[in-house]
């Protein structure tokens, strides 16, 4: 008997949304599910965010946050992420990309 498939997905997400999050809440029941924020998306990730508490509940569920390092280091807000918010590079996203067999999702 084969082992149990575990479904992964990959949201991408590059503006507020918070829909999207909970889509993500919902997925993360029948999938492995990594959300990477990007462009104006990273404010999400921030410590002072309206969004901050959501980000924080969503994680606690099991579900791994990125964000990429560029978008925000040109925000100026390196130093304000929460915690456990993974940052990543532009080589480190590629690879999230073609990780593994996926659903990617772009938002």
């Amino acid at each position: 008997m084969l082992g149990e498939v575990i479904l992964s997905t990959l949201i991408l997400m590059n503006r507020f949304d918070l829909d999207s999050l909970q889509l993500a809440e919902k997925l993360v029941e029948k999938s492995k599910v990594k959300v990477v924020l990007i462009q104006d998306a990273v404010y999400m990730a921030l410590k002072s965010s309206d969004q901050a508490e959501k980000i924080g509940k969503i994680m606690d569920k099991g579900i791994k946050i990125h964000t990429l390092k560029g978008d925000v280091e040109r925000r100026g807000a390196i130093n304000h992420l929460l915690a456990n918010v993974e940052l990543i590079d532009y080589n480190q996203f590629i690879d999230l990309l073609f990780d593994e067999e996926q659903t990617v999702i772009n938002i």
